[in-house]
């Protein structure tokens, strides 16, 4: 069963990175811890598909719990002050919402 979450896991955070360019890309830099952790955790999670060990799974649960809290602090300042663009940042988040509850879900099943 955990194949089949980590699966959706990782098919979340590819669409994350995807959208998540373009809010880059508009952000700048202010959000590259972000965007490393995203790729850290899309590179871990498809490992753990593939290698099987403990560790590796359970960094890649880690850095997908991390993802979505290293977009707290940048997304919460970027709306607070360019509010027109929250358009452009919601399936970001919608995505980075999901890969939380995936997460917690790889660690209880």
């Amino acid at each position: 069963m955990n194949e089949v979450i980590m699966l959706v896991s990782l098919s979340v955070i590819f669409g994350a990175m995807l959208s998540g360019f373009a809010t880059f890309r508009m952000t700048g830099m202010r959000l590259m811890p972000h965007f490393a952790s995203l790729i850290i955790a899309f590179i871990l999670t498809l490992a753990s598909l593939f290698v099987d060990n403990n560790i590796v799974f359970y960094s890649a649960i880690a850095f997908q719990i991390i993802a979505p809290i290293t977009i707290c602090g940048t997304i919460c300042n970027i709306l607070k002050t360019q509010f027109q663009n929250t358009g452009i940042y919601s399936s970001h988040l919608a995505l980075m919402g999901m890969l939380f509850i995936l997460a917690i879900g790889n660690l209880f099943i």
